[in-house]
């Protein structure tokens, strides 16, 4: 059978699939603001923090998804508030706390009784762990990440390029960047069983650093980073299918590729 036969009917590998499209939609469109700020970083400490937070669900017996969302976002907002303090750069401070999620993650899974959790799954993504409600999870993330995105435009594009500018015509600026953080947050979370834990950070960076490369405005960059984060994802899911791996690393490998094509490409027409 195909991968679109057998997708219609095998409930796990349709929801993988729509999933990943939806995850796809939802990391391109914070993508552009985090490539754009250079908070890269930030992506990669709060998708460590979630691990504290899932780890912490499970032994406390309630939503694993629901403490890993509030982990990443207080991930993000401490990071941003001692950075903004100027006392601690924000390297540093993910240095600190990316390390501490992850070593209490390992404390509190010790302290779970019967059925532990495997740890891979969410680290490296598994999609038997995709649900219904996963996928309709990633869609209300989605409406509210277009709808933010449509109607702050102008103050994102302010904000994305240059804050100090921002403020000097009006933006509030403070309101843009903890929203950007907090949808940072949710999308890595809600992102963690496609692409688990390690890998998330190249759905946040890749699909916006390569579509620097060939937009002009920040509406093509936004444009681009979409169509190749989609583009990656239904690749990857192809190819996980046929030669049987796993497909959120098929999905990074996709769109490094993307990237090494589209790098070549551009350096020789500019040469």
């Amino acid at each position: 059978m195909s991968f679109f036969q057998d997708m219609f009917v095998f409930e796990f590998l349709k929801n993988a699939f729509f999933a990943s499209i939806l995850v796809s939609i939802l990391t391109a469109l914070f993508s552009t603001v985090v490539v754009l700020r250079k908070i890269e970083f930030i992506g990669d400490g709060a998708a460590h923090a979630s691990f504290g937070g899932l780890a912490l669900g499970f032994l406390i017996g309630i939503s694993s998804t629901l403490v890993a969302a509030i982990s990443a976002v207080a991930f993000a907002i401490t990071i941003s508030y001692f950075s903004q303090k100027r006392r601690v750069s924000e390297n540093s401070m993910i240095g600190i706390l990316l390390p501490l999620s992850m070593a209490l993650g390992v404390i509190f899974l010790s302290f779970v009784k019967g059925y532990t959790p495997d740890v891979m799954s969410y680290l490296f993504g598994n999609i038997l762990l995709v649900s219904k409600a996963d996928v309709v999870l990633l869609l209300i993330l989605v409406v509210i990440a277009v709808l933010f995105f449509s109607l702050f435009h102008r103050e994102i594009v302010y904000y994305s390029f240059d804050e100090k500018m921002a403020k000097h015509f009006g933006v509030n600026t403070g309101f843009i960047h903890y929203s950007v953080l907090i949808g940072i947050s949710l999308s890595i979370v809600a992102s963690v069983k496609i692409a688990g834990i390690i890998l998330i950070t190249a759905f946040l960076v890749t699909p916006a650093a390569t579509a620097k490369l060939m937009a002009k405005t920040f509406k093509g960059m936004v444009t681009f980073a979409i169509g190749l984060s989609i583009g990656a994802s239904f690749c990857g899911m192809i190819l996980a299918y046929y030669l049987n791996i796993p497909p959120g690393s098929a999905i990074v490998v996709a769109l490094f590729v993307e990237f090494l094509v589209i790098y070549s490409f551009t350096k020789s027409k500019k040469a």
